[in-house]
């Protein structure tokens, strides 16, 4: 009788082998860790009906100026504009980017625009091999080496780091609508489904 319940054990155990992981399970296996949404933060007061004034530059040759009057000229063009904060030491930036630059043509279909935003680094020609590496030059890439798009508007306090990664997006009036922090397993379809 132990025999013949052990060789059912052993027989249904085998047989689990087989069956196909669940979603959940190939999550857990690929990153160690049970894939979870995106972190929606609330937005800080400063920046909860508007952004204050801004001024910082984009990359490139011309080295324009991006302004707040700059980014309302973006937004009135779109649905929803992501202000996606990013620096060359942080890891999960670069995986997010790699799947914005994947997802472009859905984010086109869905009305939103990327646009870039180094926080607090000066070294210009570290910033472009980085985004050219990752294909993201498909993405207006604006430099913020004095915190004017994080510390400026209210998003950070005075003397604070920004935590990365993190996006502020603001609607087609260029007001702000959520934050996210941790880019999850929705990433960047969050963007336009929030």
């Amino acid at each position: 009788m132990r025999l013949k319940v052990i060789a059912c054990l052993l027989l249904a155990l085998f047989a689990s082998s087989f069956a196909a992981p669940s979603a959940k399970t190939t999550a857990k296996a690929q990153t160690g860790k049970v894939a979870a949404p995106s972190e929606i933060k609330p937005l800080p007061p400063a920046v909860a009906d508007s952004l204050n004034w801004f001024a910082a530059r984009e990359m490139g040759g011309a080295n324009m100026p991006f302004t707040r009057a700059h980014l309302a000229k973006v937004a009135a063009g779109s649905n929803r504009v992501a202000l996606v904060y990013f620096a060359t030491w942080c890891v999960p930036c670069r995986a997010g980017m790699k799947k914005l630059v994947e997802s472009r043509q859905e984010l086109e279909q869905n009305g939103v625009k990327v646009i870039l935003v180094n926080a607090g680094e000066r070294e210009e020609a570290k910033i472009k091999k980085m985004v050219e590496t990752l294909g993201a030059t498909v993405f207006p890439v604006v430099l913020d080496p004095y915190k004017r798009l994080s510390e400026g508007i209210g998003l950070i306090k005075e003397g604070e780091n920004i935590a990365l990664p993190m996006t502020l997006v603001v609607d087609n009036a260029a007001k702000p609508v959520f934050m996210v922090g941790q880019e999850g397993s929705d990433w960047p379809s969050v963007l336009w489904t929030k």
